[in-house]
């Protein structure tokens, strides 16, 4: 049996892309899915996967439909929150609606990341894990 998901590693390379993706859709919310690998406790982004905005209010919602662009499990999703009103973790529309087990806020207000915040879901609620930067282990910053 696999040790639980403690925290999720993003390496520098992946961090910039997914960075330039939000800031490339800003002021719409952007999104994807991380490729993943076990690394112990903790799951290391391996690959950067993009995906378009389906929302018919892409400056207030990321909507997608999870489909053979996703890669396989593990792996997590990641949307941006990029208006300043917005709040920096899931709201309780992400919390309902979001079907994957593990999930990133890239909080944007003004097209640059300033925080990142991960959730894992559990029978009832999501937990949060924190994010670190692969390189150093160090925590990447989180509002």
């Amino acid at each position: 049996v696999p040790w639980p998901v403690r925290g999720v590693l993003i390496p520098p390379p992946i961090r910039r892309s997914i960075e330039r993706h939000v800031a490339a859709a800003h002021p719409h919310e952007a999104g994807g899915f991380l490729r993943c690998a076990r690394c112990g406790d903790r799951l290391r982004a391996t690959g950067h996967v993009p995906v378009v905005n389906d929302s018919p209010s892409p400056r207030r919602r990321f909507e997608t439909t999870v489909d053979d662009r996703a890669p396989p499990p593990p792996r997590v999703f990641y949307h941006s929150h990029t208006t300043p009103e917005s709040i920096s973790g899931l709201t309780p529309v992400d919390r309902r609606s979001i079907p994957e087990p593990f999930a990133i806020v890239v909080f944007a207000p003004r097209e640059a990341a300033l925080s990142y915040r991960a959730f894992k879901r559990n029978l009832l609620r999501w937990r949060e894990l924190p994010v670190e930067s692969s390189s150093t282990r160090s925590r990447l910053p989180r509002l």
